[in-house]
């Protein structure tokens, strides 16, 4: 069988791959470490436990690879992922970036701003707040397709606020390119000094 190139990967916020094929299937991949070691023991997969170094992936028609030398092939991904349909393909989610922008008039110690794209959902740009958190959670959120964003007034601003500032320039006139382009530029920043997650006070977040 003749296994399809890929032309979508996606890493998810639950250490799954989200794969586009050439054959327009789209296919969902557990990439635990655990699997990994069991599947591909010629590698020790430990550094992918870290999120950060799990979304640091680069990827071509045949294969997907992070630094150091781990490599997982397409006919590898294809024959060991399962299809995604439906509701399955809403719920593939990737943090762009979030911020806790406290104290501010509604909360003096968690507003959190955040962005995330749904590669694969009708609306694929989601944008909310957190405020106050917990128990006395407050806030929300909303699931935009291109035009819907460009028309929320204030969403730049809520970009630059959330600590993706850089993706403003990406959100062009064509939806699918700019979901991409966003994508690309969370896995190329994971792991570096240019990583949402670089200086962020993780304890002010945790408040």
């Amino acid at each position: 069988m003749l296994i399809p190139g890929l032309v979508r990967v996606v890493p998810t916020e639950r250490w799954r791959l989200a794969l586009e094929f050439t054959s327009g299937e789209v296919r969902l991949f557990d990439c635990s470490v655990a699997r990994l070691h069991r599947e591909q023991p010629a590698l020790d997969w430990s550094a992918l436990a870290s999120p950060e170094r799990f979304k640091h992936l680069r990827f071509d028609a045949g294969r997907v690879w992070w630094p150091g030398g781990h490599v997982l092939e397409a006919d590898y991904l294809f024959t060991a992922s399962t299809p995604l349909t439906g509701q399955e393909l809403e719920n593939q989610l990737l943090r762009v970036a979030f911020r806790n922008q406290a104290p501010t008039p509604e909360h003096p110690t968690h507003h959190v701003y955040y962005v995330c794209v749904v590669p694969f959902g009708a609306r694929p740009f989601l944008i909310g707040e957190s405020i106050n958190g917990g128990h006395g959670e407050m806030g929300g959120s909303v699931s935009l397709g291109l035009t819907g964003l460009k028309e929320w007034q204030g969403w730049q601003e809520h970009f630059e606020l959330s600590g993706c500032g850089w993706a403003v320039p990406m959100i062009g006139s064509d939806e699918r390119s700019a979901v991409d382009a966003v994508v690309r530029e969370v896995c190329r920043r994971a792991d570096t000094d240019e990583s949402d997650t670089v200086g962020y006070d993780w304890k002010k977040q945790q408040r």
